[in-house]
């Protein structure tokens, strides 16, 4: 017989360190993690490999009695006839009212345009809110939600995309975009960029402007982070400034407001994955190293001012903050071949 404690350890240990998401009840058996966003003991996993993109599965990992299930699920070379279903899910985000915030690209033959989609996750039966953006550009790259409301109460995200020089700003209650697009003056010798935030309600063309590709997004209570993903210079925005700004009424144009941008340094190499904790410390991945690093906001983004959290040989897609701000590594394959694991707790 087990004693009770040592039932009670095994146990807990199973729980703690179980396998990795199990895929195969779906038919999955080989799948690439891309990211992943969580509502409490709920995981979402943007995958690819699969004809399925968007799965909901549990966090921890296979929680037990949890089966996964599938929320987007694509067939090549088929006709769209409805586009108004999930496509290809490339991003997710969760706001503070429970909402899951969808970005999916659309297809390859341009039959069915970006969107974004817009579901509760408690509210079962509410009506999605669907915004498509009249492209069929394949550059959109990320949806990220500010986790503090506007001063109109609004909540909104941010949408960024590959090789351009703005991100795009959606508002849920106006359910329209703004651009927030970089300038650059001459002041003091030097050039700083400039903000310009953009509402064109009606203006839907998304078509680059200069080569610089301003991706990677990070942003919490107190900051805002953007980094270019080609050169990794890293730029701090006012997020108060566009916390405070409203969006125009109906029927509105244009809006322009000019505001200081930042320029901090360059990271240490073309990073990805950004990440703000509850105390301000910038996380972020660097591929070519396979490294995790930490930096805090007060210092300069030299390499002694680094601290390396995290470093192996395996393709890092994401950090993760979970319960009690705990640190985790997303692999986008197993982290580990002998436990088959895809998440790995990390100390900060």
């Amino acid at each position: 017989m087990i004693p009770l404690n040592a039932l009670i350890c095994i146990l807990l240990h199973s729980v703690s360190f179980g396998f990795g998401w199990d895929l195969s009840p779906l038919g999955i058996h080989e799948f690439t993690i891309k990211h992943v966003s969580l509502y409490k003991s709920r995981a979402f996993l943007t995958i690819d490999g699969s004809n399925a993109t968007l799965i909901e599965a549990s966090w921890p990992e296979n929680k037990f009695g949890t089966r996964p299930r599938v929320l987007c699920d694509h067939e090549p070379n088929v006709l769209r006839e409805c586009c108004d279903q999930l496509i290809h899910v490339i991003s997710t985000d969760i706001d503070s009212g429970a909402r899951l915030w969808i970005l999916d690209r659309g297809d390859d033959e341009g039959l069915c345009s970006p969107k974004l989609v817009i579901r509760s996750l408690i509210l079962v039966g509410s009506k999605e809110i669907q915004y498509e953006f009249s492209t069929s550009s394949n550059t959109f790259h990320s949806v990220v939600v500010d986790p503090i409301k506007a001063s109109d109460g609004d909540t909104r995200a941010f949408v960024t995309m590959l090789d351009t020089d703005y991100l795009l700003l959606f508002s849920l209650s106006k359910q329209t975009f703004g651009k927030l697009k970089f300038e650059y003056i001459v002041c003091d010798s030097r050039k700083n960029p400039s903000l310009i935030l953009t509402f064109t309600p009606r203006r839907k063309d998304l078509s680059p402007i200069s080569p610089i590709s301003l991706s990677e997004i990070a942003i919490n209570q107190n900051h805002l982070y953007i980094s270019d993903s080609l050169t990794g210079r890293l730029f701090q925005l006012p997020v108060k400034t566009i916390r405070q700004l409203s969006f125009p009424e109906e029927g509105v144009q244009k809006m322009i407001l000019k505001t200081s941008v930042t320029y901090l340094g360059r990271l240490l190499g073309r990073g990805k994955g950004l990440k703000l904790d509850l105390w301000d410390n910038l996380y972020y991945i660097i591929p070519r190293d396979g490294a995790i690093v930490k930096w805090k906001p007060c210092h300069t983004l030299k390499a002694e001012n680094h601290l390396v959290i995290y470093q192996r040989e395996i393709n890092v897609s994401q950090i993760i903050f979970g319960v009690g701000s705990k640190a985790w590594v997303i692999a986008s394959e197993f982290a580990s071949e002998e436990t088959k694991r895809h998440c790995l707790r990390i100390n900060k």
